[in-house]
């Protein structure tokens, strides 16, 4: 299991096991230069440079340089600084016993050409801007046309927010310790963080944090050969309207192929036969005018007691019906998934998501904007911590915050997918995982489950053998009994 932390929950996780727990600072440093050593001889470099700063980070980087040199591969050591921690200080002197020499004249091999630079110059605990020497340093690293390994975090990027502190490290690889930094994932950290990797170090963790979506954190619904159709749910899409019929055909199409036992669609009169053309598995439920209007809300109240669990917003539209249909649905005693236009009818009714039933929204960064009144560009720079005060407020709601890093998060219960597609920024893929959250529900009965299992299967569906500009959503739904048989195989 992959944690991921902002800088302060790291530290503290850090000095906790060394306080509480009583394991020794310099056992967690031997276990993170052992994990990153390996990980570097394992690219059979055939000269190395280690910088090292005068922290604990480089205290990890003299480490690493030792175990690299006792592995028989040849190491240039740079020191850089004055005032050092007691376990670089520790480090040196492991150093100097063994006759290793550690250069202080950067001159002397900033030209050079290595296999990789070793980065250990700043750690997680940087929160201010580079000043010399080390902004010369940096930039003498980044020029150099050696490949560069950040170890934790690279040096310059603030480990929470993902800010460049004037100038940092553009690493070819990150190795990250204990946990991913929610920095490394978020605003400019993934441009200069390359690949990375996460190693766990021995550091305990005893309270709450977000974990990394994988294939070991989904659970796929079972699904007996003894069950029939109302065993895995009656579902209730709500939506369309006479200018959008595009968006529910979608939901639809990606909830029936996700298991769901039946579905039915309840649409204005004026879409309802080109919904039956489209998507003739699903039944329709017919509001006998063109578009939904006043009385639209007494309609869905008079049917919805027959159906397990609805779903509302896809291609309503922004009108004062919508508003009060989301209303009516949430006022039910009924599981409610709450998309698109749905959800820009909550941004003055904040309340109506206090309720006992579970209930899912999922907004992308803008419809997030709606519920929370905070900057477009707030939420999209920094996702994990704009979604916070929004869980403290609503413990009872699951959230599914879609973007490049697409958050799911049910009070202190809080994952991340970390897997940037450009296949998905396009209309259509947020109907989608509409439609595969609701079939998973109907199963599963499992509110959480269904959100991760669901960001996830999505994901997967849109690793396509095409250009990422060329998926159409059909393309992304088509792969879903592909992506379900190999979970299935897997799990």
């Amino acid at each position: 299991m992959t944690t991921i932390c902002s800088a302060k929950q790291a530290r503290d996780f850090d000095q906790r096991t060394i306080e509480h727990y009583q394991i020794p600072s310099l056992v967690l440093m031997e276990h993170a230069a052992i994990e990153c050593a390996r990980f570097i001889e394992a690219k059979h470099p055939k000269q190395i440079l280690v910088v090292c700063g005068s922290g604990n980070n480089g205290g990890d980087g003299l480490a690493i340089a030792r175990l690299l040199i006792q592995a028989h591969i040849p190491v240039d050591i740079y020191l850089v600084g004055t005032h050092f921690s007691d376990a670089n200080l520790h480090q040196q002197n492991i150093l100097k016993k063994m006759g290793v020499s550690v250069q202080t004249d950067w001159t002397m091999m900033k030209d050079n050409i290595y296999t990789y630079i070793i980065d250990c110059i700043f750690g997680n605990g940087l929160s201010r801007e580079i000043k010399e020497p080390y902004y010369s340093l940096i930039a003498d690293i980044n020029k150099n046309d050696s490949p560069t390994i950040s170890i934790d975090v690279p040096s310059g990027l603030d480990a929470t927010s993902g800010e460049i502190l004037g100038i940092a490290i553009h690493a070819d690889i990150t190795l990250s310790l204990d946990c991913i930094k929610w920095g490394q994932i978020t605003n400019q950290g993934p441009s200069i963080c390359g690949q990375l990797h996460c190693f766990e170090i021995g550091i305990i963790h005893d309270a709450p944090t977000m974990q990394l979506i994988d294939k070991t954190t989904i659970h796929l619904p079972e699904r007996s050969n003894l069950a029939h159709k109302g065993t895995f749910g009656k579902a209730l899409m709500i939506g369309g309207s006479h200018a959008m019929h595009g968006a529910i055909t979608m939901a639809a199409k990606a909830c029936y192929k996700s298991g769901i036992g039946t579905l039915t669609l309840m649409l204005p009169n004026s879409i309802a036969d080109i919904l039956a053309y489209k998507m003739d598995s699903a039944m329709r439920l017919i509001y006998p005018q063109e578009n939904f209007d006043s009385r639209s809300p007494l309609f869905l109240q008079t049917n919805m007691e027959k159906f397990d669990l609805l779903s509302i917003g896809n291609g309503m539209g922004q009108v004062p019906s919508t508003i009060e249909m989301v209303h009516t649905a949430l006022a039910s005693t009924k599981p409610v998934l709450v998309d698109a236009d749905g959800l820009w009818a909550l941004q003055e009714h904040p309340e109506w998501l206090h309720r006992q039933a579970p209930t899912i929204i999922t907004p992308h960064v803008k419809e997030f904007s709606y519920l929370t009144h905070q900057d477009v560009s707030t939420i999209a720079k920094h996702p994990l911590a704009s979604i916070q005060p929004f869980v403290e407020a609503y413990p009872e709601v699951t959230l599914v915050l879609k973007s490049n890093v697409t958050v799911v998060a049910q009070g202190t219960s809080q994952y991340v997918l970390y897997a940037p597609n450009s296949a998905l920024s396009k209309g259509g893929s947020g109907d989608i995982l509409c439609g595969i959250i609701t079939g998973l529900y109907g199963q599963c009965k499992n509110v959480l489950q269904s959100a991760i299992t669901g960001v996830y299967i999505h994901s997967q569906c849109a690793k396509v053998d095409m250009d990422s500009a060329c998926v159409q959503p059909d393309d992304i739904i088509d792969q879903l009994p592909t992506v379900f048989r190999q979970l299935r195989k897997k799990g």
